[in-house]
């Protein structure tokens, strides 16, 4: 009789393909590919939503912090990459605006993969 599995082990199982999509989509977006980029962000957010309603419950706040994380995470890239273009590390000056439109292209990528992450380890508050 094989153990059932655990919810950590789902949990990576699940991490594993979430952040190869996430990979894709951001890899789809630098090469300028709209349709890939937004098949795989949509199969990013569809994934840990099916699972989670497969197999655990919600609890409430849950969305809003997973709102909450999609912002966070929407702007990691453009504080990255608009640092990265006020300080002129890879673009030549006054040539920089790639860098923050490849941030904004990004953010939506970046936002959903936290709250993915957060809703397949989020646990209820105590």
């Amino acid at each position: 009789m094989t153990p059932e599995p655990t919810s950590s082990n789902l949990n990576t199982l699940l991490l594993v393909p979430a952040l190869a999509l996430a990979a894709l989509a951001c890899a789809a977006v630098v090469a300028r590919h709209t349709g890939v980029a937004v098949a795989a962000s949509a199969t990013l957010f569809l994934v840990p939503v099916v699972f989670r309603l497969l197999t655990r419950s919600w609890y409430r706040g849950l969305v809003v912090r997973g709102v909450g994380l999609f912002v966070l995470g929407f702007q990691v890239p453009l504080w990255v990459l608009g640092f990265c273009a006020g300080a002129h590390i890879g673009c030549e000056p006054g040539k920089c605006y790639g860098l923050i439109t490849l941030g904004a292209l990004l953010g939506p990528i970046v936002g959903m993969l936290f709250t993915v992450v957060y809703w397949l380890v989020g646990r209820p508050p105590a």
